[in-house]
């Protein structure tokens, strides 16, 4: 089940650290951000997101695999 969470939280982390990356690029270039510091902010940005979705994910399967799945197995 861990296994299961890490894949999710990959592939999730993955999608939702594209958009973030987009949307803060989109935004900061309106704000005259120009050339490296500008895709800095927005790497920057993508990375966080995408470790706490992958955060998310882990403790969400921990805790279903431990309180949720045991209860259910008996």
């Amino acid at each position: 089940m861990l296994v299961f969470s890490i894949v999710i939280g990959i592939i999730f982390g993955f999608l939702a650290a594209l958009a973030a990356f987009v949307i803060t690029y989109n935004e900061y270039e309106k704000h005259k951000f120009t050339g490296k510091r500008l895709f800095m902010q927005a790497f920057q940005t993508a990375f966080f997101t995408f470790v706490v979705f992958l955060v998310l994910s882990l403790l969400i399967g921990f805790l279903l695999e431990h309180f949720f799945i045991s209860r259910v197995r008996g």
